[in-house]
């Protein structure tokens, strides 16, 4: 007996973000983000076309370029309600239905990026979205924690394997005077890069790492720049948890979903041109006046990825976090709960470093900020605010950001070099009391102390410079021997340079003696201050 009832059903592709950066090369992942940016949208037109059903049955568009579309309950075979977060949220006229087409979806899934996999929960739906919603999550959670994460057919013995994947080779690529042996995955990843290069405009020379750099070959510095919305889950979640009504949620969260998705590629996508239609870049050192200075690699809901010049990276994400901050859930210049914010990493390499290792870096670095962020002394109201936190990769070792910190930032008298992460300041919304915080802690204080190590990083400000090059040159080189020898030197260097700061220590909230200026030290080469 069929049963006939209408379900809900949730979507999740799991793995996504291994399956982009976990490929060495930046166009791979490139490829891999477009694999997967519309995967979900794409699964269920594919698998509804499959089936056969008619038009007039499926309600796939939840919004346009003008905004989110009201919701309406209309008799539909299948109907989708919202996307956004990773998820997708539909309503099938039957359990049997959501079954067939959630098998052509996993397959399409499959057979489109080789080794992703796609999660179903289903659950009836009732007239109360709060208990169809509840039940739906618990019953993904269900299903992931029992889900067996399985990878595609390892090669046999007699097969040839690509090494950064482990996978069977199955295609080969003439380059040049050289063969290129891919994978499926691979391959699939690189055709998808080269589609997209020819979809959105933009050049080869703008696709190469090397054009972000400075001068190539003596300042060859990118830097990676992974950043994330601070508590979204819990936060929609407070927002829609508690309403009964199908129509008035689903409105609700097509609206969130919207602006999710919408704000933050537009802040994304106007700090990009901001910054490649730099009229001056000087300052920069750039040759050809070659304005190439931000690349996306991912733009899906908050999470964001990019790789920019090493130099600008801080501003970029200063220029973000002022700019997110007018948009909120429910739109612009709304409530101060519902206002966005994020946390941010930044892997800073040379532009022929592990591309998968730098994001990694970069996204352990973005974990340490909201970590830093969500401690009950940054808190106002109980939200979280922005903030920031960076590594220079000197090798392949740093992958392991705790264990590199203890062992080459800690000093063997026990001083600790590093004072990130930092927050960054932007308006009345996230302004915490003055006594909950360390003003070290600002990303105004590094900016400063970075004037003092560095003057303004412009061109002709070198009179502007307090310790000058070759002093602080030695002082970054002190810093790791120990408070001790810095003092002497210091006493050395206040003899020569009237202006030298009094304080090189401090000691943080957690009563470590902590360096002052070793951060603007490690950085001098890699920063400039710019308008954002």
């Amino acid at each position: 007996m069929t049963d006939n009832r209408a379900v809900l059903v949730m979507y999740d592709v799991r793995g996504i973000q291994n399956y982009i950066f976990k490929t060495s090369k930046v166009k791979d992942a490139i490829g891999a983000s477009a694999i997967v940016e519309d995967i979900i949208e794409n699964a269920i037109a594919y698998a509804c076309k499959t089936k056969d059903i008619s038009d007039s049955d499926i309600e796939l568009e939840w919004c346009n370029t003008d905004g989110p579309i009201a919701y309406t309950e209309k008799d539909r075979r299948v109907q989708v309600l919202y996307i956004g977060g990773g998820n997708a949220y539909l309503i099938y006229e039957s359990k049997e239905l959501a079954v067939e087409i959630s098998r052509i979806m996993a397959r399409y899934t499959i057979d489109n990026t080789y080794s992703l996999q796609l999660a179903v929960a289903i659950t009836d739906k009732t007239d109360s979205y709060k208990d169809d919603y509840r039940r739906l999550n618990e019953e993904m959670i269900r299903i992931k924690e029992r889900m067996v994460v399985s990878k595609p057919l390892d090669a046999l013995p007699i097969m040839e394997v690509e090494k950064k994947t482990g996978f069977p080779i199955t295609s080969i690529e003439k380059y040049k005077d050289s063969l290129i042996k891919l994978s499926t995955e691979s391959d699939l990843k690189r055709r998808a890069g080269k589609s997209k290069r020819n979809l959105d405009g933009v050049s080869e020379v703008e696709r190469i790492l090397d054009s972000y750099t400075t001068r190539k070959g003596s300042d060859s510095m990118i830097a990676i720049v992974h950043i994330d919305g601070n508590n979204m889950g819990s936060r929609i979640r407070g927002l829609v948890e508690g309403i009964d009504d199908y129509k008035e949620a689903i409105s609700l969260m097509r609206t969130i979903s919207y602006n999710i998705n919408n704000s933050y590629k537009a802040v994304f996508n106007n700090m990009a041109d901001h910054y490649n239609n730099l009229i001056d870049n000087s300052q920069f050192g750039k040759k050809d006046n070659m304005n190439c200075f931000v690349m996306k690699i991912l733009t899906a809901g908050d999470d964001i990825t990019y790789v920019c010049n090493a130099k600008i990276a801080i501003a970029t994400v200063e220029y973000f976090v002022k700019h997110i901050m007018e948009y909120g859930m429910l739109g612009m210049n709304g409530e101060k709960k519902n206002r966005f914010s994020v946390c941010a990493g930044i892997a800073y390499i040379n532009s022929h470093f592990p591309f998968n290792i730098g994001y990694a870096v970069a996204e352990e670095c973005c974990n340490v900020a909201k970590k830093r962020a969500k401690e009950k002394g940054n808190l106002v109201d109980g939200e979280i605010g922005n903030w920031l936190d960076f590594q220079v990769c000197k090798n392949i070792h740093t992958l392991n950001l705790e264990l590199t910190r203890n062992r080459e930032y800690i000093t063997r008298t026990g001083e600790k070099l590093y004072k990130r992460p930092y927050y960054i300041k932007t308006t009345d919304a996230f302004k915490r009391q003055d006594d909950n915080r360390d003003r070290r802690e600002d990303i105004e204080s590094f900016k400063e102390e970075m004037r003092i190590v560095n003057g303004d990083g412009k061109k002709g400000s070198a009179d502007k410079k307090v310790i000058g090059r070759s002093f602080a040159k030695r002082l970054r080189n002190t810093y790791p021997i120990g408070e001790a020898r810095v003092d002497e030197l210091a006493s050395f260097l206040r003899s020569r340079v009237s202006s030298f700061p009094d304080d090189l220590y401090y000691t943080d909230r957690d009563g470590n003696r902590t360096a002052i200026y070793y951060d603007a030290l490690e950085m001098m080469d890699y920063y400039v201050d710019t308008e954002n």
